[in-house]
């Protein structure tokens, strides 16, 4: 096993509750979040979880200026303003840029 991915002990978690965020925004997008996750993150589809909370930080170790600069190549986007850096947000703008009405 990788330094990367280490088991957690099993009862690590025992008696907690957990609540995964809703997806139902990025799964309007989920054409436009596979391109994305792929283009910007060069992750295939099945190796990222993205929620309507996931943000551009979830997925950096870098400078987000690296990122944006990538999003504003790869998409013709800039998504500098928005503070939070949601994925969906992004999603959505891409989609306006692309098919120019809002989702």
């Amino acid at each position: 096993m990788s330094e990367e991915w280490k088991r957690v002990p099993k009862d690590h978690f025992k008696g907690k509750k957990f609540e995964l965020a809703p997806t139902g925004g990025v799964d309007l997008f989920w054409e436009i979040a596979e391109d994305f996750m792929q283009k910007i993150f060069e992750f295939a589809p099945g190796d990222y979880l993205i929620t309507d909370e996931s943000s551009l930080y979830d997925f950096i170790d870098d400078e987000i200026q690296d990122i944006y600069s990538r999003i504003q190549k790869g998409y013709d986007l800039d998504v500098s303003d928005l503070e939070s850096a949601n994925l969906f947000e992004i999603f959505q703008r891409i989609h306006h840029r692309k098919y120019g009405t809002p989702a």
